[in-house]
């Protein structure tokens, strides 16, 4: 990711359990920590966010 370290690790290019090939990508372990903290975050945020406040209706809806 970062075009200067040698890639020592496998990193999922899109989180979750899809181990084929497509979705891995070496990187190095620098990159890799950050990306994975960066990706925690915002799982984190999401499960906070719904589990706080019910999702707003969309502006386009009209309720009858």
């Amino acid at each position: 990711m970062c075009g200067y370290r040698l890639s020592a690790e496998v990193d999922h290019i899109e989180p979750g359990d899809n181990h084929e090939d497509s979705n891995l990508q070496g990187i190095c372990p620098p990159c890799h920590r950050t990306k994975s903290a960066r990706e925690g975050g915002r799982a984190a945020a999401a499960r906070r966010t719904s589990a706080l406040r019910p999702p707003a209706p969309h502006p386009g809806l009209i309720e009858r």
